[in-house]
């Protein structure tokens, strides 16, 4: 299996070649022992946000840098 290095706020990792957005909060929720709630976190990949809905989609590419964060709501 080939790996890919990325960065999650600021934090190199190691991961698998051909991970999602998606796998990799999984991976972060089960790592910190939280509850996996797609909802509970906010992402961007390469200071693009990307939606809930499109982290099953986008594939990350060596060296990506994902950031993470509390989503706003409110009006």
């Amino acid at each position: 299996m080939s790996t890919i290095h990325i960065s999650v706020n600021g934090t190199t990792h190691e991961i698998a070649s051909g991970t999602t957005l998606a796998e990799l909060i999984a991976q972060i929720q089960s790592a910190a022992g939280q509850a996996d709630d797609p909802t509970a976190i906010a992402t961007a990949v390469n200071e693009v946000f990307i939606p809930r809905l499109k982290r099953n989609d986008t594939v990350l590419s060596d060296g990506d840098q994902i950031f993470t964060f509390s989503p706003i709501t409110g009006g």
